[in-house]
């Protein structure tokens, strides 16, 4: 806000105004929606209805849980607000949050065996342990690490004493999405072999390092020719972190636009359309 005015005469000043308030609007009404979705279908009608009372709920239902949500949401958002000295510590906790479910995201992805109950414990431990470590510690290092390590250990333990997720479900997501990672089980079931989606996440991990090497040199190269006049730059060096970001390209550029770029996955998942 102070740049904005102190730089901005008063027809622009309105103008980005308008625009920070429209990014707030389109924030508070996609993390309102993402809530009522996940509250009333992952949460109320999966575990709640289905499981634990083994029932199908109705939409109505459905629609009350969402409504519901969105109020406790916003209860939750206002007592959080009225106690926050400063957006600083609303951005800490963010990145806390952040760190919690990170893993866990990450997870079910690679990882057939992550469930509901896998990012309820993520959840959970991260509303529990945010406080502490907010209180304990200033070192933001050491908060980061220690909320990733304990939602990570906690969501993986509840995994192995919960249920498995429905083989249809796993099924039909693999024929959808064809995830890498440890999804042998699923990909067996299916008449292909097993070993491939973890091939898949080896081959794409080396895409992913190398293309981060590249962007990261190239950054580095250009970001130092840009202050080559500055002290301490070195033009020579930077020249050579350019070359160096340009010469990985050739190595992880014919990746792209192919589901499948090892020739060694026998192109990619070959999934019967039964079972």
């Amino acid at each position: 806000m102070l740049g904005i005015e102190e730089l901005l005469p008063p027809g622009l000043r309105g103008l980005m105004l308008v625009g920070l308030l429209a990014a707030l609007a389109s924030t508070i009404d996609t993390h309102l929606n993402w809530g009522a979705s996940y509250w009333s279908n992952d949460v109320y009608r999966r575990l709640i209805a289905e499981q634990w009372l083994s029932r199908e709920p109705g939409r109505r239902e459905l629609v009350a849980v969402a409504r519901l949500s969105n109020i406790l949401i916003l209860a939750i958002a206002l007592v959080i607000m009225v106690n926050l000295d400063a957006i600083q510590t609303a951005w800490f906790i963010s990145l806390l949050f952040g760190a919690g479910m990170g893993s866990v995201l990450v997870l079910r992805w690679l990882w057939e065996r992550i469930n509901l109950y896998s990012e309820l414990a993520a959840i959970v431990v991260s509303l529990v342990v945010a406080p502490v470590l907010l209180i304990t510690t200033d070192t933001e290092w050491i908060r980061l690490s220690v909320m990733s390590l304990v939602s990570t250990l906690a969501a993986v333990g509840i995994t192995f004493v919960t249920p498995r997720t429905d083989g249809t479900v796993l099924r039909i997501f693999y024929r959808q999405v064809a995830p890498d990672g440890f999804w042998g089980r699923t990909a067996a079931s299916l008449g292909e072999d097993a070993r491939v989606p973890r091939r898949r996440l080896a081959r794409g991990l080396k895409w992913v390092l190398l293309t981060a090497a590249s962007l990261f040199l190239l950054l580095v190269g250009v970001g130092q020719l840009l202050l080559a006049g500055a002290p301490g730059g070195s033009v020579p060096l930077a020249i050579f972190w350019v070359l160096a970001g340009l010469a990985l390209v050739p190595f992880w550029i014919r990746g792209l636009g192919t589901d499948d770029p090892d020739p060694d996955l026998d192109g990619g998942p070959q999934v019967r359309e039964d079972g």
